[in-house]
C-alpha cells in the first residue's frame, strides 16, 4: 500500500516536473539556435529524446510504468546532461563534474539491476544469483563509463571541443592523465615528435634487476 502511495506522489511531481523539463530544454534549443551554436543546439535537441527512453524500455521489456523510475532518469539527465553540457556547468563550475559522475556510478548501477530484474522469469532474481546480479551491474557501469569516455574523445575529434578539460587542467580521465602526471613529476618527457619516454634516471631502483647501473645501459 505505501508504494502505491509512493508511486502517486511521484505522479503528481512528474506531472509538474515532465513539463518543467522540456520547456527549459526547449527554451535551450531556441537560445542556442539564435545564436548559431551548432554544438550546444545539438546535445539540447538530444535532451528531448530522455524521456522517451523508459518508455522504451518498459515496451521493450513488458513492464509496466514505474513513476519513481522515471522521475530518477529524468532528474539525473536534467543534472549531468542539461546543466553539466547544454548550460556548461562541468567547465563552469569546479568539481560538477565529479559531483555527476560520482551519482552516475549509483544511478547506472541502479538501472543496471532494473535491466538484471526485468530479463529474469518473473522479474526477480534468486536468492543465489546475487554474485552474478552484482558482476552484471559491475560490468554494465563499466561499459557506459567506457562509452562515455568514447563519447567525449569522439565530441572532441568532431568539434575540437575541450570536453575534458585536457587543456585547462593538463589531465583528462583516462590514459592521458597517467601520462600527464608522469611528465609533471620528471618520470617521462615528450621530445616533441609525437612520442613519450619514460625517464629511467627518476627510477632510483632502475637497474637493480640486471646489476648494471644507467649509464650502463645507456
Amino acid at each position: 500500500m505505501a508504494s502505491v502511495d509512493f508511486e502517486q506522489q511521484f505522479h503528481r511531481i512528474n506531472r509538474v516536473f515532465y513539463p518543467f523539463y522540456f520547456a527549459f530544454n526547449l527554451a535551450c534549443v531556441l537560445y542556442y539556435s539564435a545564436r548559431w551554436d551548432a554544438y550546444h543546439f545539438g546535445i539540447a535537441l538530444g535532451t528531448l529524446i530522455i524521456p522517451a527512453l523508459p518508455e522504451l524500455f518498459y515496451r521493450l521489456f513488458r513492464l509496466r510504468r514505474v513513476e519513481q523510475l522515471n522521475f530518477c532518469v529524468l532528474a539525473f539527465s536534467f543534472l549531468g546532461y542539461t546543466l553539466g553540457s547544454v548550460i556548461d556547468l562541468y567547465q563552469r563550475i569546479d568539481g560538477f563534474d565529479k559531483l555527476v559522475h560520482t551519482l552516475s556510478g549509483l544511478f547506472v548501477s541502479m538501472l543496471c539491476l532494473c535491466v538484471y530484474c526485468a530479463a529474469r522469469p518473473g522479474k526477480k532474481p534468486e536468492a543465489d544469483e546475487r554474485l552474478l546480479a552484482g558482476l552484471f551491474v559491475f560490468l554494465g557501469s563499466m561499459a557506459v563509463a567506457g562509452l562515455w569516455e568514447i563519447c567525449e574523445y569522439a565530441v572532441h575529434a568532431i568539434t575540437g571541443r575541450d570536453v575534458q578539460r585536457v587543456l585547462l587542467t593538463v589531465v583528462d580521465d583516462t590514459m592521458q592523465d597517467m601520462i600527464s602526471e608522469l611528465i609533471a613529476g620528471g618520470h617521462a618527457y615528450a621530445p616533441g615528435n609525437g612520442d613519450v619516454y619514460f625517464s629511467v634516471r627518476s627510477d632510483p631502483s632502475y637497474g637493480v634487476v640486471s646489476g648494471r647501473n644507467v649509464d650502463e645501459l645507456m
